[in-house]
C-alpha cells in the first residue's frame, strides 16, 4: 500500500486522509481525501487477477463513449511492487435518486442496449467480479450463452464440489434447448454485471455506472440481473419498455437468465445461491 502511495503522490493530489471503505467483496476500497476534493482507490492482486483494473478502465471508457451514461472519471491506474494493481476514480458522491432519476437510467440503458454488433462476444477476455468471463465470438447467442456462460461456470463449480455431475448434465440439456427458449435479437452492448452496487446516483441523482463487464450479448441478461438482486424503481422498468421493449416471454425466461449470476454467485459465495442454481437446473 505504501508503494501506491508513493505513486500518487506524484500526482500532485494533496492527499490528507486515507479511509476504508467496507463493504466490498472483490476489492479493497479507500476513500482519499485531500484539500478540497476526494478520490475513489481500488486495490488489488495483479498475480491473482492479472490485468483486472486494465480491462475495467476499457470498459469504462466504451461505455462512456456511447454518450448514454456518466462514468466516474479514471485519473491513473497502474502495477506496483511484486503483486499490487490499483485504479484511482473520481469520488462520486451519492445522492438519493428521484422517479426521474429511475426514469432516465431506463431509458438510458436502453439506449446502451441499441449499441449493437455482427456477432455475440467482446475483443478481450474480462472480468466479472473477480471471475474471468470468456468472451470468444460467436455468430448467436445459444452457443455464446452455452460455451462462454453456462458450461464454464458449471466446470469450475464441479471443481469445488459444489455440483454433481447429474446436475453438470442438466446444464447440458437446458443449453440444447436455448434455440427454443431465446428469441432471436441483434447483440446488443450490455453492462453484464447490472445489479444496484453497480449503479451511482451521483450529482442531482444522475446514475453513473461503475464495474462494468461488458460485451455484446442479450440484452435481457443486464434486465434479469436487476430484477435478480432488486433495489431498482419500477419506473425503471417502465421507461425501459418505452425506448427499446423486450421480446415477449422475457419474464418466463428469467430463471434463465439469471442462471449465470446465480452460477458466479455459488462459486464466489457459495451459501444458497448453489440451492438457487440447483433450483432451476432440476427443470432440465
Amino acid at each position: 500500500m505504501n508503494e501506491i502511495l508513493e505513486r500518487l503522490k506524484q500526482l500532485n493530489l494533496g492527499i490528507e486522509t486515507i479511509v476504508p471503505i467496507k463493504g466490498g467483496d472483490i476489492n479493497d476500497a479507500f476513500r482519499i481525501e485531500s484539500f478540497n476534493k476526494k478520490y475513489f482507490l481500488k486495490v488489488n492482486s495483479a498475480t491473482n487477477f492479472p490485468n483486472l483494473f486494465i480491462k475495467e478502465a476499457r470498459a469504462l471508457n466504451t461505455i462512456k463513449e456511447t454518450k448514454t451514461f456518466p462514468i466516474p472519471k479514471i485519473l491513473n491506474l497502474g502495477e506496483v511492487g511484486k503483486d499490487f494493481q490499483y485504479l484511482l476514480l473520481e469520488w462520486i458522491e451519492p445522492s438519493t435518486p428521484t422517479v426521474v432519476n429511475w426514469e432516465k437510467l431506463g431509458r438510458n440503458l436502453a439506449k446502451l442496449h441499441q449499441n449493437t454488433n455482427n456477432q455475440f462476444g467482446w475483443s478481450e477476455d474480462n472480468y466479472i467480479g473477480i471471475v474471468l468471463q470468456p468472451n470468444k465470438f460467436e455468430n448467436n447467442w445459444n452457443d455464446f450463452y452455452a460455451q462462454n456462460r453456462i458450461l464454464p461456470m458449471m466446470k469450475l463449480l464441479k471443481n469445488k464440489q459444489l455440483i454433481t455431475s447429474k446436475q453438470i448434465k442438466s446444464a447440458e440439456n437446458l443449453c440444447k434447448q436455448f434455440d427454443s427458449i431465446f428469441p432471436k435479437e441483434k447483440p446488443a452492448l450490455i453492462h453484464g454485471d447490472f445489479w444496484n452496487g453497480n449503479i451511482i446516483s451521483g450529482e442531482k441523482g444522475e446514475f453513473n455506472l461503475i464495474d462494468p463487464a461488458i460485451y455484446y450479448g442479450n440484452r435481457e441478461m443486464d434486465i434479469a440481473m436487476a430484477k435478480l438482486f432488486g433495489g431498482f424503481d419500477d419506473t425503471f422498468f417502465d421507461a425501459y419498455q418505452e425506448i427499446n421493449p423486450l421480446e415477449p416471454g422475457y419474464e418466463e425466461r428469467l430463471p434463465v437468465t439469471q442462471l449465470f449470476p446465480l452460477l458466479i454467485h455459488a462459486y464466489l459465495f457459495e451459501g444458497y445461491y448453489v440451492k438457487d442454481v440447483q433450483t432451476i437446473l432440476k427443470k432440465f
